[in-house]
């Protein structure tokens, strides 16, 4: 079998082909307010890539959830399938072109010295946006499920149970986003609103709530409103260079309200797109593309600011709470087992998440202890496993190391973050100031300190076992100095 190597006008045509099958799949959706919302459920799903490279998913792969090239799922440690055929999509492909005489040509065409001259700027160059066709592969194509990855692990998406999340919580997130658009959050509307849920002004940029809306509606009529900040601004008007007229600024600002609200799981049984009729009749389809290109943008903007705000506010709870943050790392590494020991646990964590054995340990020292580390005066220290409670460093520091395979331990100095690590051994070091001094994690200033206060300690040692002798030898139990073995 021969393999004949495509031409440019090969690449051409196919490219060609998917725009044409990106515009029918387009056109489906305009039928009824089923399909309209059938793809805006598939919107929310795929908010991260452009509008065409989802129409594209969308028509050759239905009920696709997520997505990702052959590369992607290599490096998630997950295998495509055999005889998996990939999700045609298209690669943005730039290309430098240099002045020769008159002429543009490829920077990959140019001479050597044509190149050379370019990038010190001595021949003028130009970009220029072209696409290829890439292909990427759905979750369920791979072999993820066996290896019981979800898609909101491989794909670090905020994921939800299925419950409403508090309401407050995404107020908090859409509230950061109209400080971002620096639009004004009114306590009050301008005038009555009756039963319109909310209303955007926009020679003020502001928007107002009708305050007899329940807080769940409040989440929903504020991305309806914030949809029309983003879109319907004055700025954004001047840019597009017309007007659009009520019937499509309400139809977008209720899509990009649908989309956020149904990746987030809010119920979407009242939203209305009666304007679907309207908004198509008489339009071509370079107008449906341009505002539905509208909408993907905004609504994959929102989710992903929401997203954040959801996350780090994740994150403050649990560092808040040393408990959450020890299930939540337990979780992420699969620790289902509580009564697996220390060592393993760690091990399975430096499996999945390395970066989190810090703060696994801190939590667990400050869960453990119930010690308010942000009281110590000077350096503490917590063995895991061998001291209950933070001790001054030194003497946490004075024990035999020998016999334990894994030492962890979590050391506070004043002022500064916890510090927490662990070693296997003496195949690493004998104690952990010994592991300290080798990995280097503090200045050289705290690394003085910490000799210093175990260099007292040991000598303090000695002189309470010599103590100890004197003691002995006075009371004439038999025993002499040589008796001991002085450290």
């Amino acid at each position: 079998m021969t393999y004949k190597k495509k031409t440019r006008e090969d690449y051409q045509k196919e490219v060609q082909a998917l725009t044409d099958k990106m515009e029918t799949q387009l056109a489906s959706h305009f039928v009824s307010q089923e399909s309209i919302k059938e793809h805006l459920d598939f919107m929310g799903r795929f908010h991260r890539y452009s509008t065409r490279n989802m129409l594209l998913i969308e028509e050759q792969f239905q009920g696709a959830r997520a997505v990702g090239s052959y590369a992607y799922w290599e490096k998630q440690g997950v295998q495509v399938q055999k005889g998996e055929k990939g999700i045609k999509i298209f690669v943005p492909s730039p290309v430098t072109f240099i002045k020769r005489d008159t002429d543009w040509v490829a920077s990959k065409d140019a001479t050597k010295t044509e190149q050379k001259r370019a990038k010190e700027g001595a021949l003028p160059t130009r970009k220029a946006m072209y696409y290829k066709i890439g292909h990427v592969f759905e979750y369920t194509q791979t072999d993820a499920r066996e290896k019981g990855l979800e898609v909101s692990e491989l794909f670090a998406s905020y994921h939800r149970n299925g419950s409403i999340r508090e309401a407050g919580s995404f107020r908090h997130a859409l509230n950061g986003i109209a400080e971002t658009q620096d639009v004004t959050l009114l306590d009050q509307p301008l005038n009555e609103l009756g039963t319109a849920k909310g209303c955007f002004y926009p020679e003020l940029n502001a928007i107002a709530l009708n305050p007899r809306n329940s807080d769940i509606e409040n989440v929903t009529v504020l991305i309806h409103e914030l949809a029309h900040a983003n879109l319907h601004n004055m700025n954004r008007n001047e840019e597009r260079g017309i007007e659009l007229n009520p019937h499509e600024k309400e139809f977008q600002a209720e899509m990009v309200a649908y989309t956020v609200a149904a990746h987030f799981g809010f119920p979407t049984d009242e939203f209305s797109l009666s304007y679907l009729a309207s908004w198509t009749q008489g339009r071509d389809l370079r107008d449906k593309e341009d505002l539905l290109h509208e909408v993907h943008q905004t609504s994959g903007h929102f989710i992903r600011e929401i997203h954040a705000s959801l996350e780090q506010e994740q994150v403050l709870e649990r560092e808040a709470s040393p408990l959450k943050m020890i299930e939540h790392i337990e979780n992420v590494a699969h620790v289902t087992d509580q009564g697996m020991p220390l060592a393993e646990r760690l091990e399975r964590i430096m499996q999945h998440t390395p970066e989190n054995v810090g703060a696994y340990l801190t939590s667990i020292a400050k869960q453990d202890t119930q010690q308010d580390l942000s009281t110590f005066d000077e350096p503490m220290m917590l063995v895991h496993g061998s001291t209950d409670f933070f001790k001054p460093f030194a003497k946490a520091n004075d024990r035999d190391f020998d016999e334990h395979e894994t030492i962890a331990y979590t050391l506070v100095i004043p002022g500064e973050e916890p510090i927490s690590q662990h070693f296997r051994g003496l195949e690493e070091a004998s104690s952990p100031l010994h592991h300290i001094l080798k990995t280097e994690i503090i200045s050289k200033e705290t690394e003085q300190v910490l000799e210093k206060a175990w260099y007292n300690e040991v000598i303090a040692t000695e002189d309470r076992d010599l103590e100890k002798v004197k003691q002995l030898v006075g009371r004439n139990l038999n025993v002499t100095e040589k008796d001991f073995r002085i450290r």
